[in-house]
Formats: C-alpha cells, structure tokens, sequence
C-alpha cells in the first residue's frame, strides 16, 4: 500500500482518538457539542478511509465488488464531516441551528440521491496499476450540486468561526479558534482544488482533502490542549493526548519526507526498506533525546555569558541529593552557570569552594564577623582587606527560615558584567535561597 494512503488511515485515526478525549475533557454543558466534533471526525475517518482504500484497490473481481461501496463511503464521509464540523461551530447560535439545519437536510438529499442511483456522479469505474478512478461528468446536475454544497458550507462555517473568535472573551479561547480558523481555510482551499476540481480529470490526489481536513482538526485539538480550554482529569486523557501529538507529528514527519523523497527521486512510493529505515532512525532520535536536550542545556547555559539560564540552573540544583549535598562540587557548578570568577560557602567555619580558589584563615575570620545586612541577603564587604589576593564581590548570608544564619556565600568577580543588575541580584537571591533550603534540610536529617 502507498505511504501516504497508510499515513491517511492512520490520521482518520488519530483524529477520533482526539474526539474521544475532548468529549469526556469537556465540560457538561459543553459534551453535547463535543458530539458534534466526534461525528465530524467520524466523517472524516470514513470519508480518508474509503479513498485510502478504494486507490489501493487491485484489478480483481473482489476488488471491483467492494469499489462502488467505497465509493460511496467517499462522498457520504465529506457531506457528513461538513455538515457535523458547521453544527460543532454554529450550533449555540440561533441562526447556526437554522444553517446547520438546511445544510443537513441538504446533504441528506445529495446522500440519498447517490446512494439511490450513483450514476448520476459517475458512468464508470477503472482499476489499474496506473491508478484507480471514477469517471465524472464535471458538467452534470448533480456534481454542480455536490460542488456548490462544499463551495458554500465551508465559508458559512469559517463566518461562524470569525464571529465567535470576536466576541469570545477568553484570550486563550480566540487563539485556539484562530488555529481552527487557519486550518480550516487552508483545508478547505485545498480540498477545492484536489477534491472538487481536479478529480474529473485526475482522481490520483483525492487523498490531499481528507488528509489536510484530519491535520486541521488534530492542530485545532493541540490549541485546545496547548491553551488549556479542556482538563485533562484522569490518567488515560493524558495517555491518549500524548498519543494523538506524538502520532500527528510523526504523520507530518513521514509526509514532509515522502514529499522530499518523491521530489528527490523521483519515484511515487519509498520501498519497505526506506520507510524501515525511517522508523529506526526515528527511534534512535526520541532515545537520544533526553541527551540531546541536556547537552542543548548545558551549552546554552554555558554561552548565555550576558545572563543566567535560570531554568537550567534550578533544575540541576533540584536533583541533587540534600542528604548528602557535595557544597565543593555545587560551588564549581555555580560559577560556571551563573557567571562568577568562583563561588564559595562558607559554613559552621568551613570553606567550601573548588581548589583553584582559597581564601586564607584571616580573610575567613572576617568574613564570618561581617554584620547581619538590613535588608536582602548581601552583608557590607568595605570593612574587608583590599588587599587580598581574591577579588571578592559580594558576601550574602544564607538565612534559615526562622532568620537564624546558617553559613555565608562568597562571590568572586562576575566574568560577564563589570556589574549587576537587579534582576541579576534577583536570580542570585533566588538559586541561594533554594541552596539554603536544601542546606538546611539536609542538616535535620543528619
């Protein structure tokens, strides 16, 4: 079977699962309208289902039984995929009900004429190796019908869409419509070209429609999950979230490289080898990635020389064990990451700080002696030697939760400023605060 027919069923899918999981996500007054979301799914798994299927049909006379029966699954999952999408947007709207209303009464029609009596869409079937078709009479009744059905539905839903994005007054709420919005236009422009327009006279692109339509309503459920417009409250939502983003980004991965490797190579369909190859490769990436993105951490850490990498540095200081908190090797860590000629601690009249930097036993002595500050953590350092061998910067007390001291931090030169700013000193405050914590906890259970 063609990648992209796969990568079709598998889309249909996906964008059920997703269904599924805002419906119960929502809340009450809001499930019934999620219903409306899940037929439209529903639609739209028929309606790429029964082309995936039907353009991977043989010549056989199994085949040419079940061709007209996927025929049909093709153009009654569009009407009901179009008519459920416009309720799920306009159905609050007392003009939405009266749309959706004639809209459904309108597809019903065009479904019951087909189903009764198909040869008014199309005069015959052909399955070949080269591609399997329908012939359409671009020019009869009924097909101008279905066209002026799908011509019209979609800009009646992107208007009910518009309207609700401007009188929404959830900002996160008209950003997640705006994506819908987006991707239903550009859907819809190309299920215009490849699945109104061009299948009279090639049939081979129907699949685009259905596909652009499925990638649309999963990008609309990745705003609602990225926006948090549903709560995902139990176990399996979650599991089942991470499986449709997971699944929609390898579908976008698989079909990027299949357009680049039909381009490239000229050559419709990649072997079972290539596409192997694909999936390991794809595996070795998601294994390497928790690497990847420590390294990625740690060299922006490093060269982030003009600020801190905030984050970075608290999650590493999180980690470490308090119990047995090595305050030597966390103070190398420190004037790496947040940029100082070196960092040490000086606790209960110890010195902890790495070995290309020592402080003499009377500078400690003065250091231990410096006044309580004020105000904030950093103590007045004028009474201080100038003439030390160390440049020292700031001395700050650590302070327990009860305002006790329980050490003192010494800071060196900053190596990337000639001065701090407050937002600076803020960060500082903030990674020593922690370490105080964990210095302070680490010594109850001692």
């Amino acid at each position: 079977m063609h990648l992209v027919y796969i990568l079709l069923i598998i889309v249909s899918a996906l964008t059920i699962l997703s269904a599924f999981t805002l419906i119960f996500g929502s809340t009450k007054s809001e499930r019934a309208r999620g219903l409306w979301f899940l037929v439209a799914a529903i639609g739209s798994a028929i309606w790429g289902l029964s082309i995936s299927l039907f353009l991977s049909l043989g010549t056989g006379e199994f085949d040419y039984t079940v061709a007209p029966w996927l025929i049909k699954g093709i153009y009654a999952g569009a009407i009901i995929m179009d008519v459920a999408l416009l309720g799920y947007i306009s159905w609050k709207y007392k003009l939405g009900k009266i749309i959706t209303s004639l809209f459904s009464i309108g597809g019903a029609v065009l479904l019951a004429l087909f189903m009764y009596d198909p040869s008014i869409l199309y005069s015959s079937i052909t399955l070949s190796n080269a591609g399997n078709s329908i012939a359409i009479d671009f020019g009869h009744v009924f097909y101008l019908a279905y066209s002026l059905f799908f011509c019209t539905i979609t800009p009646v839903f992107c208007s009910f869409l518009i309207y609700q994005i401007k009188h929404s007054r959830s900002k996160k709420s008209k950003k997640g419509h705006w994506v819908f919005l987006i991707g239903l236009a550009i859907a819809g422009l190309l299920s215009l070209i490849f699945d109104i327009i061009l299948p009279p006279v090639n049939y081979s692109l129907i699949w685009v429609g259905p596909l652009s339509i499925s990638l649309a309503l999963l990008a609309f459920y990745y705003a609602i999950l990225r926006f948090k417009l549903i709560s995902l409250s139990t176990s399996w939502m979650r599991v089942m979230s991470y499986v449709v983003i997971l699944g929609s980004a390898l579908i976008i991965y698989l079909l990027i490289f299949h357009l680049v490797f039909s381009a490239l190579f000229r050559i419709a369909n990649p072997s079972f080898q290539v596409i192997l190859l694909n999936f390991v490769m794809i595996a070795i990436v998601l294994l390497l990635m928790p690497a990847i993105s420590e390294v990625n951490s740690l060299t922006k850490s490093l060269i982030m020389t003009k600020q801190i990498d905030l984050a970075y540095v608290v999650k590493k200081i999180t980690v470490l064990n308090r119990n047995k908190l090595d305050l030597k090797e966390l103070s190398g860590f420190l004037a790496e990451h947040i940029h100082f000629s070196y960092v040490g601690f000086l606790i209960n009249g110890k010195f902890y700080g790495s070995d290309d930097f020592r402080l003499p036993p009377e500078e400690l002595i003065e250091i231990s002696s410096l006044k309580m500050p004020e105000k904030g953590m950093w103590q007045n350092t004028n009474g201080l030697k100038k003439d030390s061998e160390l440049d020292i910067s700031r001395v700050g007390v650590l302070t327990n939760t009860n305002g006790e001291r329980i050490g003192q931090v010494i800071l060196g030169k900053p190596t990337s400023k000639s001065k701090l700013d407050k937002k600076d000193l803020a960060e500082v405050e903030m990674i020593f605060n922690l370490i105080t914590v964990m210095v302070e906890n680490g010594s109850r259970n001692a």
